[in-house]
């Protein structure tokens, strides 16, 4: 999976959790002592960022193994992760390994079932998520969400161009018109994208030449006749909507004929239920 996991994201993981020192772990005694510790799932689900979660470990001194690999499904009480080290290493890495592949897994699992819930009405449609990550940590929900079987809308600012209502405010009337105009002339032959919240915006920015219109918070009654109408006028368009999008509510907009579903839902997912057992070696 070609994400770039840079060692200074886990690294700044790793030292939210240890100031200086593990203070309950040097009171015992016990630093020195050979262990081993293993990571289980205690229900289903998606792992996500398991690498991630063994490399925290090394940084903190211990030699760890995934035994399983992101975007594999996991079964109630597996084992998914072994690391054997010192007890102070084990200790180091314990918590802030773990808590990261549990809120990794859990955006996984539920990008998952949002996708296997959206195919059987649209077997092509598609669920993007957002940029709009918890700030920092951008690069690992991003590989959750590709473990997940989802894809990523925007990485950033600059790797697209969608023009939403607070760019259209600088515009007089037909604003739709005149900045798709204006961003197809500057756009160094990159296509644009427009947001729009009705029949006559998204015609209005296809006919400049925009190629690909997000609906926002449409009523899926609404979307369904929208993209008929779109799909004899425009065929090549690509039709996307965003906007209070979840797994309650994502088979409504599938049924719609849409080709992406793009959400944020995924990052506010339950992490999933995982625990780690530690015993001397």
């Amino acid at each position: 999976m070609g994400i770039i996991i840079s060692n200074s994201v886990l690294e700044r993981i790793l030292r939210e959790d240890v100031h200086y020192i593990d203070l309950t772990t040097y009171s015992l005694g016990i630093d020195d002592l050979m262990s081993v510790a293993r990571v289980y799932f205690r229900e289903p689900g998606i792992a996500a960022c398991i690498e991630e979660a063994a490399r925290i470990y090394e940084l903190a001194g211990a030699r760890a193994e995934p035994l399983v690999r992101s975007g594999e499904e996991v079964k109630r009480n597996q084992l998914v992760l072994e690391a054997r080290g010192k007890a102070s290493s084990l200790h180091l890495a314990w918590r802030a390994s773990q808590t990261m592949l549990s809120y990794m897994s859990g955006v996984a699992t539920y990008t998952h079932m949002m996708i296997g819930k959206a195919r059987r009405i649209n077997p092509s449609v598609v669920i993007a998520t957002t940029r709009q990550t918890p700030p920092g940590a951008r690069e690992l929900y991003f590989k959750a969400v590709i473990s997940g079987g989802g894809v990523i809308h925007r990485q950033s600012l600059s790797d697209s161009i969608l023009i939403f209502n607070n760019h259209l405010v600088f515009f007089e009337e037909p604003r739709v018109k005149n900045a798709v105009q204006m961003a197809v002339s500057r756009s160094g032959g990159r296509g644009v994208g427009v947001e729009v919240s009705s029949l006559d915006e998204a015609i209005d920015a296809l006919s400049a030449g925009a190629y690909y219109i997000q609906f926002d918070r449409a009523e899926p009654e609404s979307l369904s006749l929208w993209v008929k109408e779109l799909r004899k006028r425009f065929p090549q368009a690509i039709i996307g909507v965003a906007g209070g999008i979840m797994l309650e509510n994502v088979e409504k907009y599938a049924s719609t004929g849409v080709d992406l579903i793009v959400t944020s839902a995924p990052y506010r997912s339950r992490p999933v239920d995982i625990t780690t057992k530690m015993e001397k070696a």
